[in-house]
C-alpha cells in the first residue's frame, strides 16, 4: 500500500507527497484508518529548506567560475518519518525533477 506524507502549506491547505517505499522505517501508517496520509512534522518550506541551501551554494560555486550559463537538473524526494526532501538521481524514483538554469547578466 502506498504512503503518503501530508504537508501543510499554510493554514487551510496541505499537500500530499507519496513516500518511497524504502522510507525507512520511520514512515508508519497512521493510525486513523488504512490509507490515510502520515502527517510530517515539518511544514512544505521547513523541509525545502536544505535543498534551497544546497542550491545556493551549488549557484556560488558557478559564480566563482564565472560561467556564460549554467543548468543543473537533479530529483527530489521526500524521506523519513519527519518528512525531508532530499537530492535523488535524476531519473530515479523522486517526488519532484527540478531543473534550475540561469545565465551571467549582461553588463
Amino acid at each position: 500500500m502506498t504512503t503518503y506524507i501530508e504537508y501543510e502549506l499554510d493554514e487551510n491547505t496541505t499537500i500530499l507527497v507519496e513516500a518511497p517505499e524504502d522510507a525507512g522505517g520511520g514512515v508508519v501508517k497512521a493510525s486513523r484508518g488504512a490509507g490515510d496520509p502520515v502527517p510530517s512534522k515539518l511544514n512544505f518550506k521547513q523541509a525545502f529548506a536544505n535543498v534551497k541551501g544546497s542550491i545556493k551554494a551549488v549557484m556560488a560555486e558557478f559564480d566563482d567560475l564565472h560561467v556564460e550559463e549554467a543548468e543543473i537538473k537533479f530529483g527530489l524526494k521526500t524521506v523519513g518519518e519527519a518528512g525531508f526532501f532530499a537530492v535523488g538521481k535524476v531519473g530515479g524514483e523522486m517526488n519532484y525533477e527540478v531543473t534550475l538554469k540561469w545565465r551571467k547578466p549582461e553588463n
